[in-house]
């Protein structure tokens, strides 16, 4: 028998052979499964990845062994320490196991069992839109896929994030900053139906008295964006049997809202300056408005209008939802201040947000009110999902505790105000035909085409151009729904391709002559 030394110097037996052992699996071309790596500052990531992908697609056997780390270096054209790196992480997830003295190898781990269904008898199954009682034609919003069109692509569909303008050096840095490991005690626990008090606090610090409202910290309430305050207060505020007025045109999703509610939903004339001020809203329990800028249209309501409003609520015992859609740009001293700042009588419910232009996938908004409406829409939340997560909450208040939102504001209000002098040029250039809406800081234009001419024929013939828009008929939301409307935003697109892509809508619009 062969005899080796041990570590002490000492002869020591050799192992006897074992049956395991000997059924080693056959040598893996690792070379050809790991490909190059495309970035070197993500390369320990790729690797993970990479060797995950084999492991689980059984590209490569149980028990294989894996290069060394120098090996694997070479290989890739990375350093060691990386690729020792990437291969602890595997060790420690479970796909990998080390062996003293030997390598690292594939964990013999057990296949995930294979679930077949029965072949024989089966149902149709349930008829799970009668089961629900869901309408299909709750439409989600249009989406365009770039990807379809050679060539250059313009986007005038808005909502969208806009990467040259995203704070994201100084939104990475707060990101950091939040993970700390004092901040994590902070938003790590659960909070139940709380928030983040320093969110609350540099809402009412930095971002609310821009609008001119002083608000109490149990006035308040974040929420996941607009969205969800416009359903957490639809769902307070509107049941059956209530009746909730709406402005037409306005917002689609707040009207689906509604009717899930089971809510009578009055429709609400407009004029240039947003909700008409009469009779039509005496029937109403609760107004809902856009009064800073009008969804879809743009219009600002001006003070006297906003005053005679709250007189009006007041006299009539009707409550108004104040939905801030898109007022962060609004920061000319003489627009009127927020509806609620001038609200004397507890009857304005405040929906804001705080990522709608800077970066939609954040997802974080509030709702102001008076401390009993506060209290119920914490315990309508918290049955959803308790509170959002705490992390964001905690990031974003260092963003603006920092002075990065209202910086990121100023730098975006002056470039949209750019991007609007060239659309209104390129429309006057190339369809002066068409009549355009714009008040100042909207990030988009309501446009009225030719009566005759049909908005979704010419979104498809823009389409075609690498030019995406958004018929303005969705809007509407009566039964009738006219087809010659057009939502054109300027938050994506730079003011140096507006004028192109202008160009190659009004190309779009005489092909269809």
């Amino acid at each position: 028998m062969v005899q080796t030394r041990s570590e002490t110097g000492h002869p020591e037996p050799a192992p006897h052979p074992s049956p395991a052992r000997d059924r080693r699996p056959p040598p893996v071309a690792w070379a050809r499964i790991l490909a190059p790596l495309d970035r070197q500052d993500r390369a320990h990531l790729q690797l993970m990845q990479a060797i995950i992908a084999a492991i689980d697609g059984n590209s490569v056997p149980r028990g294989a062994r894996l290069p060394s780390g120098r090996d694997l270096a070479r290989m890739l054209g990375i350093g060691r320490n990386t690729a020792m790196a990437a291969l602890a992480a595997l060790v420690e997830q479970g796909y990998l196991v080390a062996r003293q003295r030997s390598g690292v190898y594939v964990a013999d781990r057990p296949p995930v069992p294979a679930v077949r269904l029965p072949q024989k008898g089966r149902s149709e199954g349930l008829h799970w839109l009668r089961r629900l009682g869901a309408d299909e034609s709750i439409a989600a919003a249009a989406t365009a896929n770039a990807a379809d069109v050679a060539g250059p692509h313009y986007s005038f569909l808005y909502g969208q994030l806009d990467m040259s303008l995203f704070p994201a050096a100084s939104w990475r840095e707060c990101e950091r900053a939040a993970l700390s490991v004092l901040e994590i005690a902070h938003w790590g626990r659960d909070m139940v139906d709380e928030d983040d008090a320093e969110l609350i606090e540099q809402l009412r610090r930095h971002v609310l008295p821009h609008h001119g409202i002083w608000a109490r910290p149990d006035e308040i309430i974040i929420t996941l964006g607009g969205q969800q305050g416009r359903y957490l207060v639809a769902q307070l505020l509107s049941r059956r049997g209530t009746r909730a007025g709406i402005e037409n045109p306005g917002m689609p999703d707040m009207a689906e809202i509604l009717r899930l509610t089971g809510a009578d939903i009055r429709l609400l004339q407009l004029d240039a300056h947003g909700i008409v001020v009469s009779a039509q809203l005496d029937s109403c329990d609760t107004v809902y408005a856009t009064i800073g800028h009008q969804n879809p249209t743009t219009a600002t309501m001006p003070l006297p209008r906003r005053l005679e409003l709250l007189e009006r609520a007041a006299s009539r015992d009707f409550v108004i939802v104040e939905d801030t859609f898109e007022t962060e740009f609004l920061g000319d001293p003489a627009m009127p201040p927020a509806l609620k700042s001038l609200d004397t009588g507890h009857r304005v419910v405040y929906i804001g947000s705080l990522s709608k232009l800077m970066a939609p996938g954040l997802r974080v908004g509030f709702v102001v009110a008076h401390p009993v409406v506060i209290r119920q829409l914490r315990r309508l939340r918290r049955l959803i999902h308790r509170h959002p997560p705490g992390n964001n909450q905690r990031a974003l208040a260092i963003f603006i505790k920092h002075g990065h939102y209202r910086a990121y504001l100023r730098r975006a209000a002056q470039e949209l105000g750019r991007r609007s002098a060239a659309m209104a040029a390129a429309l006057d250039r190339w369809l002066p035909d068409f009549r355009r809406r714009h008040c100042p800081g909207a990030s988009s234009f309501w446009v009225e085409m030719p009566t005759g001419l049909d908005g979704h024929r010419l979104v498809q013939a823009a389409h075609r151009k690498g030019v995406f828009i958004d018929c303005g008929d969705r809007f509407f939301l009566g039964a009738e729904r006219p087809a010659h409307f057009l939502r054109l935003a300027v938050s994506t697109t730079s003011a140096a391709q507006i004028d192109a892509g202008i160009r190659l809508l009004a190309a779009a619009r005489s092909e269809m002559d």
